[in-house]
């Protein structure tokens, strides 16, 4: 047996665990195809240097869910989708602001859940924290964290991105990741989502007993630091988040040692969509996890 965990902290899932179905299916474990790796690092440096190299300005144009979308998300989304057709994949292209497209010949395998440039809002008034999000699932699989084989959150002001792979780990080059080993709120720093919400009583109170609060306006990237292990855990309880900002982020927090799951502690329900809006909380491990539920859920009880 291990030694027992110091008080705050405690022992990770293994990173490189078997993941259970929470999404309804019988099986969904399928071999992962690593060459993704390569074709993320590629999406990723590319989107990278065209939106570095664009301006700030609004394109004039709204996306499926009603959001302005900035001339640099459309030089980015269409930055991605010329790496997709350049790599002569098969896959069908979900992204946040355009219409579904085929790309390649052939049956497709792969299905990609793409937000070119999440954060888009942080990005067009110069702050740093913005990305681009990626998630790889089988075609015809759920929009669910579980059937995620490989995701890129590539930061747009840093050149080595995270990847991760199903049952494989996350990584950020040669580095894998692992989330940190605080497991009580007290001595948590976590990341909070507040845009377009009045904190309730329970996340009020929350935010008073943590160690730290933090709030980044970019959910792929407030998951990547969970799964980095740089914060404890990120909350957003606003039922705003869609699929493509989370996937990706939420597939490392699990490949980390981390747990994701909804606001009463239940596994996430599967997006039909990316339209489709949930709550998620992400921690670096079970307990903590389980006690930022209780607490949001008795408030200051």
């Amino acid at each position: 047996m291990g030694k027992k965990p110091k008080k705050g902290h405690c022992k990770r899932l293994p990173v490189n665990r078997v993941i259970t179905n929470t999404s309804g299916s019988e099986n969904n474990t399928r071999s992962v195809d690593s060459a993704w790796i390569e074709r993320l690092l590629t999406l990723h440096q590319r989107v990278r240097d065209v939106v570095l190299e664009s301006g700030h300005e609004e394109s004039g144009t709204k996306n499926a869910k009603g959001d302005d979308v900035k001339q640099f998300d459309v030089t980015a989304n269409n930055a991605a989708v010329t790496v997709l057709r350049e790599l002569q994949v098969p896959v069908v292209v979900d992204s946040e602001e355009s219409v579904r497209q085929k790309i390649g010949s052939g049956m497709p395998k792969h299905r990609l859940v793409l937000d070119p440039v999440d954060g888009s809002d942080n990005w067009s008034r110069g702050l740093p924290l913005a990305a681009i999000s990626c998630a790889v699932l089988p075609f015809d699989a759920p929009l669910h964290p579980d059937w995620v084989e490989a995701a890129l959150v590539g930061s747009l002001t840093q050149g080595s991105p995270l990847i991760a792979l199903k049952n494989s780990g996350a990584w950020r080059g040669e580095y894998r990741l692992e989330t940190s080993e605080v497991c009580d709120i007290t001595g948590a720093m976590i990341s909070v989502e507040l845009n377009h919400h009045s904190p309730s009583p329970g996340l009020s109170s929350l935010m008073a007993t943590a160690k730290g609060v933090r709030s980044y306006g970019c959910a792929s990237r407030a998951l990547a630091l969970v799964a980095e292990g740089a914060t404890d855990a990120h909350v957003d309880v606003r039922g705003r988040l869609t699929a493509e900002s989370y996937l990706a982020g939420a597939r490392m927090v699990i490949e980390a040692g981390g747990w994701v799951v909804g606001l009463d502690g239940s596994p996430l329900a599967a997006a039909e969509n990316l339209t489709d809006r949930i709550h998620l909380i992400a921690a670096s491990s079970r307990e903590l996890c389980d006690e930022i539920v209780d607490v949001l859920s008795h408030g200051t009880d």
